[in-house]
């Protein structure tokens, strides 16, 4: 996603007959450190503020009235609050995972999202309805892993609508995007661990050029109207 930071750590104890494709949760501490020279970044109060990703994210949380340094040993925070301004509501939601996939032959993985949003008006009719298409690229390391977690962030406004609903789709394993991303090696520069060959588009474009010899699918959704709001994790973090 948007967001994708370092574990600082390494898993050198994947079980050959797991799955292709292995998700694991990590904490937020952990996922918000940054590069691996930033391991140990968030163990002291005190060095908190020296992380840029750290500020970022308490701030958005603040948002929703979460106080992010609660979490941070946790896998996931969440909040919802009610505004009595022209946004009406807010919620939030934030988590990361790590990707491995020991037995791919490539020097990457492929990531694609499709990310839905609709909203709704009184008696649950649609107002609109938007569709975007993400495609990512991630390096792998000698082990099959990635070298940073994969962060997920929403933080969503009613506005003048009823309520409304997110659902986020992702698909990652390894392939290739044809004529952008495709053979054996990375592609793109060696100290690159991340690239977005495509932003969120309205169209699918690259969405529809990958092509996985193996993958994992998972998704997560939310939906919220002034009550409150309902959120489905993906499986790893149930």
């Amino acid at each position: 996603m948007k967001y994708l930071l370092s574990l600082g750590i390494v898993l050198f104890s994947v079980p050959l007959s797991a799955s292709e494709i292995i998700l694991e949760q990590v904490t937020l501490r952990r996922g918000m450190e940054g590069d691996t020279m930033q391991s140990g970044a968030l163990d002291d109060p005190k060095t908190y503020s020296q992380n840029k990703v750290y500020r970022e994210e308490k701030a958005l949380a603040a948002n929703a009235g979460v106080e992010l340094d609660q979490f941070l040993d946790d896998y996931y925070a969440k909040g919802f609050r009610k505004e009595s301004g022209a946004n009406r509501a807010v919620h939030y939601l934030i988590f990361y995972n790590s990707i491995s996939a020991p037995r791919c032959k490539r020097e990457y993985l492929i990531q694609r999202v499709r990310h839905t949003k609709i909203y709704y008006r009184n008696n649950r009719r649609i107002a609109d309805k938007t569709v975007e298409y993400l495609v990512e690229v991630f390096k792998l390391n000698n082990y099959g892993h990635t070298k940073r977690a994969d962060g997920h962030v929403q933080l969503h406004f009613l506005g003048d609508v009823q309520s409304r609903k997110t659902v986020v789709d992702i698909e990652v394993g390894c392939g290739e995007v044809r004529s952008v991303a495709d053979g054996m090696a990375r592609p793109f520069e060696q100290k690159i661990l991340f690239k977005e060959l495509q932003d969120y588009s309205s169209k699918p474009g690259l969405y529809d050029k990958v092509s996985f010899e193996f993958s994992r699918s998972y998704s997560f959704a939310s939906e919220f109207d002034r009550n409150g709001h309902k959120i489905t994790l993906p499986d790893f973090l149930r």
